[in-house]
């Protein structure tokens, strides 16, 4: 996604006091809309997975982008700037067949 085409994985985090089923999914319609915004004006990026932890009142996401600065700009146009991000972090998302 970034000049050489490449894509890397990034992790923000949130914290958010009284976090719940709905304040997520709020928050990832948001995200997720900001990010097809970025894409269409050709700055792909996408929110590919979130994970809630609401006895510690987090939110993780995991971001594929071209760069750090993409997936700040796309959690500032959410309206959901994050509180920390992680650089180029490893994943391995399984996706379960049904």
């Amino acid at each position: 996604m970034s000049g050489s085409g490449e894509s890397a994985c990034y992790l923000a985090e949130w914290y958010l006091p009284e976090l719940t089923e709905q304040s997520v999914d709020d928050l990832v319609a948001r995200l997720d809309a900001a990010a097809a915004v970025a894409t269409g004006e050709g700055t792909p990026v996408e929110l590919l997975v979130t994970v809630s932890v609401p006895s510690d009142e987090v939110l993780y996401g995991i971001f594929g982008a071209g760069s750090q600065e993409i997936v700040s700009r796309t959690c500032i146009a959410a309206g959901a700037p994050h509180q920390r991000l992680s650089a180029q972090v490893g994943t391995r998302i399984r996706r379960r067949h049904r």
